[in-house]
């Protein structure tokens, strides 16, 4: 590639332009759906070269490892998990990124209790471009992928978070990530 057309190129991306919103949405949704597609390839390969380890367990595993260490990062903005109660365990994880490419709605933000539904799923459509059947989806979102979410709200004492419904059960209803307040012993 020449000097003129590398210079072409860079001013076709308009890398030197803000993005717009659609510009913005469509580009987190690509990386999530990449990094779903990437950990769906890796899942498979275990599967194929190393019958004898459990990959749902590798996967489960590291999505949980992942979501200990955004868990801390939240707690760590509030000045540890003691401070950190259902509303800011929902908007300590809250993004605009997030909020567009998960077309997610708070529906409510309480002291004991705080539920954002998700009405897309970048990780459902990546798995479904992919082939994989419905039954497939369900287990790799709630045996794997979804051990991510219970883990970030691990490090905050005071909290449990539940998923009633997904997106991957296919029922037809969004992600309603519910997070209440643990009653006092």
């Amino acid at each position: 590639m020449s000097a003129e057309e590398i210079k072409s190129f860079i001013a076709q991306s308009k890398i030197d332009q803000p993005a717009t919103v659609e510009e913005f949405h469509q580009a987190v949704k690509d990386a999530y759906k990449d990094r779903t597609r990437q950990v769906y390839f890796i899942w498979r390969k275990l599967k194929e070269l190393y019958p004898e380890v459990d990959a749902n367990r590798v996967i489960r595993e590291g999505s949980y490892d992942f979501g200990l260490y955004q868990g801390n990062k939240i707690a760590a903005k509030y000045g540890g998990g003691e401070n950190v109660g259902p509303k800011e365990a929902l908007l300590g994880q809250t993004s605009r990124g997030g909020l567009l490419v998960f077309e997610q709605t708070i529906e409510q933000l309480e002291d004991d209790k705080a539920v954002k539904i998700f009405h897309c799923c970048p990780h459902v459509e990546a798995l479904t471009e992919l082939g994989l059947s419905k039954e497939e989806i369900k287990m790799f979102c709630r045996d794997m992928l979804g051990h991510c979410d219970y883990a970030i709200c691990e490090p905050f004492v005071h909290v449990n978070i539940d998923f009633p419904t997904t997106i991957a059960d296919g029922e037809g209803h969004g992600c309603a990530m519910t997070i209440t307040r643990k009653k006092e012993n």
